[in-house]
């Protein structure tokens, strides 16, 4: 690749990204909106959880945390990588999946909920019960690979609910069956390349989570 056609290739590439986050506008909103009420589920659950529930919390989380600070966590860094990696990559392969059917529409919204009702869940935990310090350590534990995994699940989710209500629209309309199958297969190809963009940065997040949360948390685990 000579010097001109890099700058020109990621020119192209910034582009089409501009008209497709221009195109899917209103999904990205209503799914990063369904994210985000999902989060607020999540720790809205938190407060109503009983006190049994909210003491064995407590002591699995003070355990946990003096395992991070003797570093007696048990796994490896690169073990965390490839768990998470392993974990994300199904996340994807899953929502790849579901945009590929009519059905798939209203599991992908669900599971984006759920998704974020988890990340507020964990974040709620937390904070409930260390104030500030639990903040400060969910910064560090859960913020770093979540600004790369949000944004990647948010983009895969859109991806998936496009592609399964273009389905829904060629099923409802009175083109030919040739011209509809070609515009198909070619939407196809790069809803499977976009997925497979996802997948890159769901890797990225991945190490990430193996490699700079476990370091972050080592430092913040003595101040909580």
């Amino acid at each position: 690749m000579s010097e001109e056609e890099g700058p020109a290739m990621f020119g192209r590439m910034k582009q089409a990204s501009s008209l497709y986050m221009r195109d899917h506008l209103s999904l990205f909103v209503f799914t990063s909106v369904l994210f985000m009420i999902g989060a607020l589920f999540g720790a809205i659950v938190v407060g109503a959880l009983a006190e049994d529930q909210v003491a064995s919390l407590n002591e699995s989380l003070k355990g946990f945390f003096n395992a991070i600070s003797l570093d007696q966590t048990g796994t490896t860094a690169s073990e965390i990588t490839w768990h998470s990696a392993a974990s994300f990559l199904k996340t994807v392969g899953l929502l790849w999946i579901l945009g590929m059917s009519i059905v798939g529409l209203p599991v992908i919204v669900i599971y984006i909920f759920i998704k974020g009702f988890v990340v507020g869940f964990s974040v709620g935990v937390i904070v409930s019960q260390f104030k500030g310090q639990g903040l400060l350590f969910s910064m560090a534990a859960i913020l770093p690979q979540n600004l790369i995994y949000v944004p990647a699940l948010i983009l895969c989710g859109v991806a998936g609910i496009s592609f399964s209500l273009m389905i829904v629209r060629s099923r409802f309309t009175n083109q030919q069956r040739g011209g509809t199958g070609t515009l198909l297969y070619r939407n196809f190809l790069s809803y499977t390349g976009l997925i497979g963009a996802v997948a890159v940065a769901m890797v990225l997040a991945a190490f990430v989570e193996g490699y700079l949360s476990p370091t972050l948390m080592r430092l913040i685990v003595p101040h909580v």
